[in-house]
């Protein structure tokens, strides 16, 4: 016979069910909302330039993928080793190949996780979590963050440069189609869009002075609760913070190498594209306008990984710098990243592969 004790915690166990299954409901609804918003943005691109769209594709000289596909991969070898050697000053002890996969998980998740390349930190965090010792998890995550922040600094100081050298080009985009073509509403977007770049930069460094930041009572005070219901992981934080204000040569030889093999090599991706479109005489600045200020926008979570944001924006800039049917161009940039992020679920076959091998030992 139950007792009362028994029918509380059963109806405790069918809310609690019924809470996972809301939850569960409203992550479908917007996962498939983002997709929605995706498919509906690329169809509204090519449905302007429809026949150009698929005679360029027909035209396509397909050999121009494998120097792209060689880049691109690049670009996710880099990341694996920049986050590799940032998580060597705290001690984290994982090997290049572990830094390596885990960070193609990554790329998988981040096509099904809200928040596109921050989503897929997320779930980095939760795969590098299960790999450290005890003590150590929260300077794992650091890590990922630190490397997370050093590709951020890269983008946004490269995108300000660009975005001044481009002004001309980024005045001259046609913004009728929102309603919009006036030299005020242009002005105040680029505004929008530097001080975006200027306020990232701030927020992203301003993390090496928490001390300054501590001296503001109310930052104080929640910094401080912060540590009382985290088991002081906030304070493990800002002495990791401390570790690597004092390694100032490693963070900017790895802004560096992110400006040039990471962002500046995504330039290039898109430049063998354009080369297998036959599209020639096209002012680099331009192509480098379109490519950064796109994957800026991509970073916005409003779709899966970025699709549609970073393809309107690469297409608009491309327009408007004189290049004639502009819309392959970053459709099939996107096709190519989908491609190698699909392929990076691989990594959780090898590494069943590699558990069950040890196990068996």
């Amino acid at each position: 016979m139950e007792t009362g004790d028994d029918i509380l915690a059963i109806e405790e166990d069918e809310m609690s069910s019924g809470k996972n299954a809301k939850g569960l409901l409203r992550k479908i609804f917007w996962f498939i909302l983002r997709i929605g918003l995706a498919a509906a943005i690329i169809g509204w691109l090519v449905s302007r330039n429809f026949d150009k769209f698929v005679q360029s594709l027909a035209d396509f000289n397909y050999y121009w993928l494998i120097p792209a596909c060689l880049c691109y991969f690049l670009h996710m070898l880099v990341c694996s080793w920049r986050w590799y050697k940032l998580a060597k000053v705290l001690d984290i002890q994982i090997t290049l190949f572990d830094a390596f996969s885990l960070t193609m998980k990554s790329y998988f998740f981040s096509l099904v996780i809200p928040g596109g390349a921050i989503g897929g930190d997320l779930a980095k965090i939760g795969f590098l979590a299960s790999r450290t010792p005890k003590g150590t998890k929260v300077e794992g995550a650091f890590t990922i963050l630190m490397d997370r922040i050093v590709g951020m600094v890269a983008l946004f100081s490269i995108a300000i440069i660009i975005i001044l050298s481009t002004l001309p080009i980024l005045m001259g985009i046609d913004l009728t189609v929102l309603g919009l073509q006036t030299k005020l509403m242009h002005v105040a977007a680029i505004a929008v869009l530097l001080g975006m770049c200027a306020f990232g930069l701030v927020a992203m460094l301003a993390i090496f002075y928490h001390q300054t930041l501590e001296k503001i009572k109310p930052i104080g005070y929640l910094m401080k609760m912060g540590d009382r219901y985290t088991n002081s992981a906030v304070s493990r934080m800002t002495a990791a913070t401390d570790i690597y204000r004092n390694q100032l040569k490693l963070f900017t030889e790895m802004t560096v190498v992110s400006i040039f093999l990471v962002h500046l090599n995504m330039v290039v991706v898109v430049f063998f594209i354009m080369k297998g479109l036959g599209i020639e005489n096209v002012h680099l600045i331009t192509l480098t306008s379109a490519v950064i200020i796109g994957n800026i926008a991509g970073l916005i979570p409003l779709t899966v990984s970025g699709v549609g944001l970073r393809d309107v924006t690469i297409a608009t800039i491309l327009y408007a710098g004189g290049v004639d049917n502009a819309t392959t161009i970053p459709i099939i940039f996107t096709a190519l990243i989908l491609v190698f992020n699909i392929l990076s679920g691989l990594f959780f076959v090898f590494d069943s592969d590699k558990k069950n091998k040890s196990r068996s030992q």
